[in-house]
């Protein structure tokens, strides 16, 4: 699979209750690794084609051309990306990445910047090989995140579990065959897995939604920076200007890296992308610092504009994509997809693929994805479920 391909992702099985917002356990896991990982380790490098994490992945992000005329991809039902015929008025290229992430610089700087909390509302699905190794599942996640500002204020999660299911139609004759289970249990030797943890019981049944207060570090946090909590008053702090984001950034990397493998230049490069992509895809910081960190991420190499495609949710923006090259913690290579809303500058939807092998000598793509609904400030409170913790 390669970037084209993986740029003609989309999700006919969001069906059901989009109420809340995924949890991208998937590509944060992924951009986990990535950022603890040191480069070579296990014989293995990290080629020009990695250049940062995942977001969830988040991490979770693609960026957007607002002033570049694109012609648009259009996602059939197949999967199948198809494109305008030529003519004088479309251009003949695609804007490069750089331009995508200047222009959502630009366009993020119109964000509202007041509100009691910060929301993030997202839907998320992880793809996970059957125990059996015979189809893969699709279990997909609800998460709504309200961050108070105000100090001592509650700040919750609520999330709920959509369920899981055969992910194509070739999968659910598979799954048929095997009896038609409703759970899935996973050995604790997970060798040649993909999207399930040693142990796991993955079940078919949605669940109710569930209210979570935040309490100890989560508290009084507003997020993550460089894989820490970082507290609101931090958050203020933070500067906007460019080359200050930067040497703060690199300073945090420096004092996270505690003399490991800090000044390997390639590590670096990926810890300062992965921390230029916390900001951008979620952390509520000013308008100003999202788009200097948007700059950051123009200067640096190895992103692909994919031009136009549609995201998991069946909305259309702008996306830019790289690789993740195997090494001692990833067994296979990932590819890499961001897509941002062109008239905001904020993300759409991130995620993460690679290839499997399945019984029977059968290829199959495995998917882990985060869209986000909403995210932005918002004076709203949240409408929380019955069942809290």
């Amino acid at each position: 699979m390669n970037l084209t391909d993986l740029a003609r992702v989309h999700d006919d099985d969001l069906g059901g209750d989009p109420a809340g917002q995924a949890s991208g356990a998937g590509a944060r896991a992924l951009l986990d690794s990535i950022m603890s990982e040191p480069p070579g380790r296990g014989g293995r490098r990290w080629t020009g084609r990695l250049r940062g994490p995942v977001p969830w992945l988040a991490v979770a992000a693609s960026l957007a051309a607002v002033t570049a005329l694109v012609a648009t991809a259009a996602t059939t039902p197949d999967g199948q990306v198809t494109h305008p015929t030529s003519t004088s008025a479309l251009p003949t290229a695609e804007p490069s990445a750089q331009r995508i992430l200047l222009a959502a610089a630009s366009a993020v700087l119109k964000a509202p910047t007041s509100g009691a909390y910060w929301r993030t509302s997202t839907i998320s699905g992880r793809d996970a090989i059957s125990p059996d190794r015979g189809y893969v599942i699709r279990r997909r996640f609800s998460k709504e995140e309200w961050l108070a500002r105000r100090p001592g204020a509650q700040s919750w999660w609520v999330t709920r579990y959509l369920g899981a299911k055969p992910l194509t139609d070739e999968d659910e004759a598979a799954w048929r065959k095997a009896g038609a289970p409703t759970r899935w249990k996973y050995p604790m030797n997970m060798t040649g897995y993909e999207g399930v943890n040693s142990g796991e019981v993955v079940r078919a049944a949605a669940e109710e939604k569930v209210g979570s207060r935040l309490r100890g570090k989560w508290k009084n946090s507003g997020g993550s920076l460089t894989k820490e909590l970082v507290t609101w008053d931090e958050i203020s702090r933070i500067p906007s200007g460019e080359q200050e984001l930067r040497a703060y950034l690199e300073q945090r990397i420096t004092d996270r890296a505690n003399g490991r493998w800090g000044n390997d230049p390639q590590w670096r490069e990926a810890a300062l992308q992965g921390g230029c992509m916390e900001i951008v895809f979620g952390l509520p910081v000013s308008p100003a610092v999202r788009a200097s960190a948007y700059r950051i991420l123009a200067g640096l190499p190895g992103m692909k504009s994919l031009g136009r495609v549609t995201d998991p949710l069946g909305r259309t923006g702008e996306a830019i994509g790289y690789q993740v090259d195997a090494d001692s913690a990833r067994q296979n290579v990932y590819d890499v997809i961001h897509v941002i809303d062109p008239e905001t500058g904020l993300p759409l939807a991130s995620w993460s693929a690679t290839t499997v092998e399945l019984v029977g000598g059968r290829s199959a793509k495995v998917t882990s994805f985060t869209a986000y609904q909403e995210m932005g400030w918002t004076d709203a409170k949240p409408s929380l479920p019955a069942r809290r913790e």
